[in-house]
Order: C-alpha cells, then sequence, then structure tokens
C-alpha cells in the first residue's frame, strides 16, 4: 500500500474535495504523453520524421532532375527560356538545400515544425523563382508546390496547412504582378493563376481534412486500446474474485470502470446519488489507504472491506469493494454444512461402541463371564472418550497461544515424552534434523499434531527399530517436518478420503486423528499434506518460518 499513497497523493486531496466523474465503458480523458517525447520532441512521433524524411527524398530527387535539366537548357526549352542561368542557380540552390535538410532531420533540429516550415517556404521560394525564370505560369512549374502542400498537411497532421497554400499563393500572385508590369505576362493570365491559388487551397484544405480524420480515428484506436489493457489488468488484478466489487479510477479520479457487483453493492441510483455516494466512499478508502490498511464499511449492498490496488503500468487504481456480508454468510453455510456432517458422523461412531456396552451389560445380566464381557464395556467407553477428547481438541483449534519456538529441541523433547507414555523402544523413531531456525506455533497444537502423526506412523508401520522417520528440512521460506512409516503406504483410492474426519482403516482408529492435524496446522498458519509412499505413507508439515 505504501507505493500506492506515494503514486496518488498528488490527486487524492483534490479528488476527495468533490471531484467525482462515474461512467462505464470508456476511459476518462487523461493527459496523453506521446511516445515521442522519448525522441526528444514532445508532441512528435518518430513517424513523423520518418515521413519528413521521405518528403525531402522526393524533394531531393525533384530538385535533383530540374538541376540536371538546367545544364542543357537553351532558348527552345520551356524550362528556363527566359533566363537559364537564374534557373540553373535555382534548381542548384534547391537540390543543395534539400541534401543540407539531411542533417538536419537526421539531427532532429531544429524541431519538427520549423524544418517543416523551412522545407515549404524553401520549395516556395525556390519553385517561384524557377517558374518565374521559365515563363511564369504558363510553364507548370507551380504545379509542384501542389505536393508539397500536400505533403506537408499530412507529414504536419494538417499544422498550418492552410496557411502555407496562404504563403503559395501571395508568391504566385505576386510573381505574375511583376511579370505584368514589367509586360512580361498578360494580364488576362491572372485568371490561370488564380485558379492554380484555388487549388492550392483545395489541396490544403483536403490534406487538412484527411490529417484531421486519421487523427481522429487513431485516437479513438488508441483509446479502445488502452480501455482494453484497463480492463485485462483490472481482471488479472481481481481474478478469482467473482463475488467483489470493482471500481477503476484515473488519476483525475474520473470513474473508468465500474461492475454491475459494485454497482449493486453501492445501490446506485442517480448521478447526484452516484457523485454523493462516491465521495463518501473514495474518502473513508483514502484515510484507510494512508493508515496503510484495510477498512469495511456499510453500504447500501451490505457491509464491505476496501482495498486499494495500484494497476501496474498504469495511472490507474483499482478500488475492490470485498463483500464481507456476502462472505460471511457463506462461511456460515459452510460451517453448518460441515457440522451437520460432522454430527451425523459423530452419531454413527457412537451408535457402535453403546450397542456393544449395551449388549454386554444385557450378558452380565444373564450371568454370563464377567471378565470378558468388563473388558468390552471398557474397550468401548475407552474409545468412546477417545473420541469426545479428540472432538474437544478440534473445538480448541481456535483458542491460539502461539509462541516462538525451536522446532529441533522442541521436537525432541516431544520424542522422549511420547516414548514414555506410549511405552515405545527407543530406537524406534530415526531422526534426521540440522536446522537453527524459529516458528510461531501453538506449543500444545504441535505437540498434538506430532502425536497424531507418529502413533499413526507407527501403527501402520512393521513396528521395527526405525520404522518412524522424522525429518525437518529448510523448504525456503517454510521448514518441512516429514513423518514417514515403512508400511505398505495408502492406496490412490484411500488418499482422496484421508483428512475426511471418522475416515480410518483400522477398526481401533477413531478417524479424527488426521482430520483434527490439518485442522491445527492451518490454525497455525501451517499446511499438512500427504506426501505420497516412499515406500511406506509420509506426511509433510510445511510451517513458515517466522518469530512471534
Amino acid at each position: 500500500m505504501r507505493p500506492l499513497r506515494r503514486q496518488h497523493a498528488a490527486f487524492r486531496g483534490g479528488f476527495f474535495a468533490g471531484r467525482v466523474l462515474l461512467y462505464t465503458g470508456t476511459p476518462a480523458p487523461g493527459p496523453e504523453v506521446s511516445p515521442s517525447s522519448r525522441s526528444g520532441q514532445p508532441g512528435f512521433h518518430s513517424s513523423h520524421w520518418r515521413s519528413l524524411d521521405y518528403f525531402n527524398l522526393y524533394r531531393l530527387t525533384v530538385a535533383a532532375i530540374l538541376a540536371i535539366v538546367s545544364l542543357f537548357v537553351t532558348r527552345d526549352w520551356p524550362l528556363g527560356a527566359e533566363n537559364p542561368v537564374f534557373f540553373r542557380i535555382a534548381a542548384f540552390a534547391y537540390l543543395v538545400s534539400s541534401a543540407l535538410f539531411i542533417i538536419g532531420i537526421r539531427a532532429r533540429w531544429p524541431s519538427f515544425p520549423v524544418q517543416l516550415s523551412l522545407h515549404i517556404f524553401t520549395d516556395i521560394v525556390l519553385v517561384t523563382a524557377m517558374a518565374n525564370a521559365s515563363g511564369g505560369v504558363s510553364s507548370g512549374l507551380g504545379l509542384l508546390l501542389l505536393a508539397s502542400l500536400a505533403s506537408a498537411g499530412l507529414v504536419g497532421q494538417g499544422r498550418l496547412a492552410l496557411m502555407y497554400a496562404s504563403m503559395a499563393t501571395i508568391a504566385m500572385l505576386g510573381m505574375h504582378t511583376l511579370r505584368v508590369l514589367n509586360e512580361q505576362a498578360q494580364p488576362q493570365e491572372y485568371l490561370q493563376t488564380g485558379l492554380l491559388s484555388l487549388s492550392y487551397f483545395a489541396v490544403a484544405w483536403l490534406a487538412h481534412i484527411l490529417t484531421r480524420r486519421a487523427l481522429l480515428l487513431e485516437r479513438e484506436a488508441a483509446e479502445k486500446a488502452r480501455a482494453l489493457a484497463l480492463l485485462n489488468r483490472i481482471h488479472a488484478l481481481a481474478a478469482g474474485d467473482s463475488i467483489n466489487g470493482i471500481i477503476a479510477f484515473d488519476h483525475n479520479g474520473a470513474i473508468t470502470y465500474c461492475n454491475a457487483r459494485a454497482s449493486s453493492m453501492l445501490g446506485l441510483g442517480d448521478p447526484q446519488d452516484k457523485s454523493e455516494t462516491l465521495r463518501g466512499l473514495f474518502e473513508r478508502a483514502s484515510a484507510t489507504t494512508e493508515a496503510g490498511g484495510e477498512s469495511e464499511v456499510d453500504l447500501p449492498g451490505g457491509r464491505a472491506r476496501l482495498r486499494y490496488l495500484p494497476v501496474e503500468d498504469s495511472a490507474h487504481t483499482v478500488l475492490l469493494l470485498e463483500d464481507v456480508s456476502r462472505a460471511e454468510k457463506l462461511a456460515q453455510q459452510i460451517k453448518l454444512a460441515s457440522l451437520g456432517r460432522l454430527t451425523l458422523n459423530i452419531a454413527h461412531e457412537i451408535r457402535n461402541p453403546l450397542s456393544a456396552i449395551g449388549h454386554a451389560a444385557q450378558l452380565l445380566d444373564e450371568g454370563a463371564g464377567s471378565g470378558k464381557l468388563t473388558g468390552i464395556i471398557r474397550n468401548n467407553v475407552q474409545r468412546l472418550d477417545s473420541m469426545v477428547q479428540d472432538i474437544l481438541m478440534l473445538n480448541r483449534r481456535d483458542r491460539l497461544e502461539r509462541t516462538s519456538l525451536k522446532p529441533d529441541s522442541f521436537i525432541l523433547g516431544w520424542l522422549q515424552e511420547w516414548r514414555q507414555t506410549e511405552e515405545m523402544p527407543e530406537n524406534a523413531v530415526k531422526v534426521d534434523m540440522d536446522i537453527d531456525a524459529a516458528i510461531c506455533f501453538a506449543p500444545d497444537h504441535l505437540r498434538q499434531i506430532l502425536w497424531n502423526l507418529a502413533r499413526n506412523a507407527w501403527r501402520h508401520g512393521r513396528k521395527q527399530p526405525g520404522s518412524v522417520k522424522l525429518v525437518l528440512r529448510d523448504g525456503g521460506s517454510d521448514l518441512a517436518l516429514q513423518i514417514c512409516d515403512d508400511g505398505a503406504g495408502i492406496s490412490p483410492e484411500n488418499q482422496t478420503h484421508l483428512f475426511e474426519p471418522f475416515f480410518t482403516t483400522d477398526a481401533d482408529g477413531t478417524g479424527l486423528g488426521l482430520f483434527i492435524a490439518r485442522e491445527l496446522a492451518e490454525a497455525n498458519g501451517a499446511r499438512l499434506e500427504f506426501a505420497g509412499n516412499r515406500p511406506g505413507a509420509c506426511f509433510r508439515l510445511s510451517i513458515p518460518k517466522e518469530s512471534c
């Protein structure tokens, strides 16, 4: 949560002061940072420079052709017919300037708008000069500016296109006016000059319209791509939380996504209700985020837990609304279902010993051999007592009194106690551990888990020296404690039922040992699982390495 506070501290104050804008399906407009900012010219992508390079390549080709033609100009040629020397100078100036512009494009200096304006200004001046040396508008060289104006409108995204057309028009009209004043052209040719000028504006306007249309489509595609990417990140972020309400907002505080579950939980009605509801909600969430935790609030759709999550590689933030009331109801239903199965199994398990006790008591009344019958009664009473003790232990799973333990010394102490209580041989258990780490565990719970696992291992093993093997290893973030036996192992059909209550393959067992061991492990943040047959059954207890 700390990185999130740094990321959104700049806008949180202004947003919670009352800026709440809600709309779904369309991302809010944020600050657009062009990728070209990485290329050194803010607002222009590298593709702009590439297009300008292609445009200059066209200019260089035209200039080279005109320069070559100027070397062979005669009075019979239309190009440069009136002033071959001036035409040749203008043509070579056009060629040299186009070549020099290559350096500026490669260096990307000066800026893109300045370079584009220099290109067009050079075209207008030199093409007008060559047209004047070739007989004016009638030479047709003025048509070269149509390509320049169209390229300028497209390359420059329509910027200043009409201004360039105005400059070209002024140049052509000025040239023709001077020629008329010098009696080099007829006033009737103003019509041709005017039509050429109108074509300049038409081409510039068309380039401007096409560029705006292309930019609009590009912007819409980019917005849709951002919206899709945002939704993908949001769904990946909240994967598995199908019951959660999800709200995403950008750096301006504008809501860019609100799923149906969030709307239902917030009880959103008209836009005014949305604004008021969201303002109070985000003020509460903001205070919670500053405190570095989570918060629970009462909403129209039930009680919810607020949680902030930043969206990676995005200026958006996701607010998860976890439906606490629904989760509590679901947990309660699961508990009731489990309790129903447990009571059913308890009733079934108690019925058999009670039947045996009742039958033995009836035989005692009839005067049968009392020694054998009292043994039956005693064994079944012990079985019932074991079952009651197991159920009481299960009831105490939530009473945690965790302390920091050294697992190696604790296990050795427990092992000595277990041998004495169960009257085990000294060499019944083979111990392999060399770990110097601390764990946080309730001692009574860990003792009960070890007791249940070791008793099962000895019961199903060969009861030989080393039949029970206890191995403690460092598993990285966890300590892995394995208890194995040297018996026949567990069949595949029984492996899926190992941790179910009252499941047992031993006629004298209660079927609660593994079930209770796993419940106690989970209550302490550990994990108990079947580790396979090697060849006897192995169980692994994974305990996080941490101190209390």
